[in-house]
């Protein structure tokens, strides 16, 4: 018997065996809390925990308006030289990926999307995905950006797509990309429309490329962003902050930021850094100054000293902010927030593994 039928024909059985022991070893775990060797087990609550921080608010979760066409659309190929020469140039893409194509009957969806998740199951598909065909889609979305924001730096980020993507703006190949496990950030600034000029984004993806991994899926899988920041501002996660402890016993959080520019000149900046406390107060802060050239970036660098800081644990989860602004001619011009704990972790070969 081969692995496929083995799966098939203990499918039914393994169901039944399995539902008694789960729900009776479950009843035993919840009576046997607080004794020895017992996992502790979260309290049952009817409050909802609180909101999520906000650590990039440059960053615009765009879920909706996408439409989706699932296989390929193949675009007739141009006729004629001068058809053939416009066809490479910038802005005159073809087929699905032009601005003016007619998407009228494409299906809406909401970000994150997974089009292999509603396929039917294939007895000859690969085990390895779910028995779930994959192949290829295409995605397209309108995007009207504020006049406001001429100026900035504009750019768009994908979490994730799986598979191979190839993704155009307003007719102009403008990234592709191998992995659904790695993000695409494009820059968009070169490319961005404002007002009632929209800008049309377009994703072919093919998912029929497999990297090796149990059930990959297929699509715009994780969140899509909209990004629209001052033209000197912190890149893309470009706060790194560390918590470390000397020998000593004492604290610190080492702060690197990075910047970026797309100015025309070289533009001065502070960066201000802040550590508060759960209840929001300021226990340690610092300031550094950076100028930061077109097209270039900087690094600022810093540290916070932090006296007896309260540390993380399973029981009492502490968690603290970094606060990170940048300051151009005394105004702020960006802000990240980014949440660290204080702990200590270490494995001894009798005690074995040891926090705090």
């Amino acid at each position: 018997m081969n692995r496929r039928e083995l799966l098939v024909g203990t499918a039914g059985a393994g169901a039944s065996l399995v539902v008694g022991p789960i729900e009776a070893g479950f009843a035993a775990s919840v009576k046997a809390q607080g004794s020895a060797g017992a996992l502790p087990m979260p309290q049952p609550s009817r409050t909802l925990p609180s909101r999520a921080l906000v650590q990039d608010p440059s960053r615009t979760l765009i879920e909706r308006g996408w439409l989706f066409h699932e296989g390929d659309v193949i675009a007739p190929p141009p006729e004629g030289h001068n058809a053939t020469y416009l066809s490479v140039k910038a802005g005159n893409a073809l087929g699905a990926a032009a601005m003016a194509y007619d998407d009228s009957d494409w299906q809406s969806v909401r970000l994150p999307h997974d089009w292999a998740s509603a396929q039917p199951f294939v007895k000859t598909a690969s085990i390895s995905q779910g028995f779930r065909a994959r192949g290829i889609g295409w995605y397209r979305r309108t995007l009207r950006l504020d006049p406001a924001d001429r100026g900035k730096t504009i750019g768009l980020q994908f979490d994730g797509i799986a598979t191979n993507a190839t993704v155009w703006v307003n007719g102009s190949v403008v990234a592709h990309n191998w992995s659904a496990y790695n993000s695409v950030e494009i820059d968009l600034t070169p490319f961005a429309r404002f007002g009632d000029d929209l800008n049309v984004i377009a994703v072919r993806v093919d998912a029929q490329a497999m990297e090796g991994w149990w059930y990959e899926g297929a699509g715009i899988y994780r969140h899509a962003w909209l990004i629209r920041r001052a033209p000197v501002a912190i890149v893309t996660d470009g706060v790194h902050c560390d918590p470390r402890r000397t020998a000593g016993g004492a604290w610190s959080v080492p702060v690197e930021v990075k910047l970026g520019s797309i100015d025309r000149a070289a533009v001065g900046v502070t960066v201000d850094v802040a550590l508060l406390d759960p209840e929001g107060k300021r226990v340690a802060g610092a300031q550094a100054t950076a100028t930061v050239l077109p097209l270039e970036h900087a690094t600022a660098t810093m540290t916070l000293a932090v006296p007896a800081p309260r540390t993380w644990s399973i029981e009492a989860p502490t968690l603290y902010t970094v606060v990170t602004h940048v300051l151009r001619d005394g105004a702020i011009v960006d802000e990240r927030r980014i949440p660290v704990g204080f702990r200590t972790i270490r494995f001894d070969a009798d005690r074995g593994f040891l926090l705090n």
